[in-house]
């Protein structure tokens, strides 16, 4: 049993909405899990199941209806979007299904750009920034915009962003969603090459089995509650 402190755990969390009418229609219930220091874990589920809701509570870009989460041992709950966004610089970094890149930016300003946020200086992750260039080859592609890449070569810029700044978590919303079988691999295979490299913890919500089966734990989200599988 791991003694180390859990870099993110849920308490008893639950999610539900009111429709129009004001019926109230429950999401998610009662979850309970953490996710500890160099962990990989993936959160399976039909579409529609709440798994992005709940990826959204963990990142503390929604708030749960009830339960407790914490960002190591500190309650998330309550804190404003300025103190969420501060706490959050370091210590997490988000991929998503369709990349989020910033248009007008080329490749290199989207993976400086939360470097920039963060009110640091570029110059400080040089190395860094060049080492995952080189690893997820886009090097040639650094003064490209993101019209001008493919699906696969956007999904590598997004990992290189939520990397840069060393975060101990990355949350992972169908990274592979939009891409073809053979990219799909290379990007998971990749992501989880540079999370071990770089000891970032992973939670990685797909549809994939094959993909959930490469991570340390899986869960699967299933009538509301978070199943072991």
């Amino acid at each position: 049993m791991s003694l180390s402190m859990p870099i993110v755990s849920l308490e008893n969390v639950s999610k539900q909405f009111c429709s129009p009418d004001g019926q109230v229609i429950p999401i998610f219930q009662d979850i309970s899990f953490s996710i500890e220091a160099s962990q990989t874990i993936s959160i399976r589920g039909e579409s529609g199941s709440g798994k992005s809701t709940l990826l959204n509570s963990i990142g503390g870009l929604d708030a749960p209806s009830s339960g407790s989460i914490f960002w190591k041992k500190k309650q998330i709950a309550g804190l404003s979007i300025d103190q969420l966004a501060a706490l959050r610089q370091n210590f997490m970094g988000f991929i998503f299904q369709n990349s989020n890149l910033i248009p007008e930016l080329t490749v290199l300003e989207n993976i400086i750009f939360p470097i920039r946020i963060a009110g640091q200086s570029p110059c400080r992750y040089q190395s860094k920034i060049m080492e995952l260039l080189h690893r997820l080859n886009i090097v040639k592609q650094i003064q490209q915009v993101p019209e001008k890449l493919s699906g696969g070569e956007c999904q590598r810029v997004a990992i290189a962003r939520a990397l840069v700044l060393n975060p101990q978590l990355i949350v992972a919303d169908e990274p592979t969603g939009n891409l073809d079988e053979k990219n799909a691999i290379t990007v998971i295979d990749l992501l989880l090459e540079l999370c071990k490299k770089y000891h970032s913890s992973l939670i990685l919500v797909t549809h994939s089995a094959t993909f959930a089966q490469k991570m340390q734990r899986s869960f699967i989200l299933k009538s509301g509650k978070l199943l072991s599988s």
